[in-house]
């Protein structure tokens, strides 16, 4: 493995067409390797053209809490919408029990009083527990765990250096005991290979105490299908000629398949009461360090500081 700090220009993303208003990813690449990963691609974009370097050069970004900071100090108004951490690659991947890039992030945004939502694999995410009861307790926070398969073999084959399915579960029984509002995300589900295991991992998620599970089938973009299929293929040769056969050349499952696929998920999510939209997100009102929702910052912090 090889780890590089990577300067940092801009810590905030605009994002338009999602749940959320803005994004955070404190580190690019993933010690994850899960081999349906669409972020994989993204590593080609930065010079690093072996699809593998996205699972074995990990970048981290040391400065994006100090960063952050003076974004949020420069702003005239507090930001609005929803600001979700993970949306590209885990941000309590391994490295974040060393650096702590994501706590930091966290803290800041709570001085600011802002929205959060998280989207992990990781266990790892409870260790902040007393920064996300705080979130918790003005509505400003949801956790989304992220499990696809509960499997062994299948969890090895599509998510090799994951922490165990089971162990994840837990930690959304742990989030939620500590009234913190979690969801599940069970994307992808891989056809003819994870259909059953979508199935189980509803039930232990209405079981952990998950408020919401996302429910979404395979994409085969472009860098996917081709680290995805062959590696498929080389364990489960009937299940890939199956998933080939059913997309064929597109990216995407054709409308009346993907719905015959999803039907007896959702049916699922429905009887488990899954299947309820989350509840908004909502800032902090009082006055913050980084001033009033309704107004300005106070006069002290009005000045960026760096």
């Amino acid at each position: 493995m090889e780890y590089r700090d990577q300067p940092v220009k801009t810590a905030l993303q605009r994002v338009k067409g999602m749940p959320f208003a803005w994004s955070l990813n404190p580190y690019r690449g993933c010690r994850h390797a899960c081999i349906y990963c669409y972020a994989r691609i993204y590593h080609s974009y930065i010079g690093y053209e072996d699809p593998a370097d996205f699972d074995r050069v990990v970048l981290y970004k040391r400065d994006l809490p100090d960063r952050l900071r003076t974004e949020l100090l420069a702003r005239s108004q507090p930001l609005e919408g929803e600001i979700a951490i993970g949306t590209a690659t885990d941000p309590y991947q391994p490295l974040e029990a060393k650096e702590g890039i994501t706590r930091r992030l966290l803290e800041v945004l709570l001085e600011a009083g802002r929205p959060v939502s998280i989207t992990t694999k990781s266990p790892l995410v409870a260790r902040d527990i007393d920064l996300l009861r705080r979130f918790a307790s003005y509505g400003g926070l949801r956790v989304n765990m992220t499990v696809t398969v509960l499997d062994e073999q299948l969890w090895r084959l599509l998510e090799p250096m994951t922490p165990r399915p089971d162990a994840r579960i837990a930690a959304l029984r742990t989030l939620g005991d500590a009234g913190i509002p979690t969801s599940v995300f069970l994307a992808p589900v891989v056809p003819y290979i994870g259909e059953a295991e979508a199935i189980a991992v509803l039930g232990a998620a209405k079981d952990a105490g998950a408020g919401h599970a996302m429910v979404g089938l395979l994409r085969l973009s472009p860098g996917v299908r081709e680290w995805l299929l062959p590696r498929l293929r080389a364990q489960l040769p009937e299940q890939t000629a199956e998933l080939e056969r059913l997309y064929g050349r597109r990216d995407t499952v054709a409308q009346r398949e993907a719905t015959r696929i999803l039907a007896p998920i959702r049916s699922l999510r429905r009887v488990a009461d899954l299947d309820r939209p989350p509840c908004a997100l909502r800032p902090r009102e009082e006055l913050t360090l980084f001033g009033d929702p309704h107004g300005g910052l106070p006069a002290q912090h009005a000045t960026p500081t760096g």
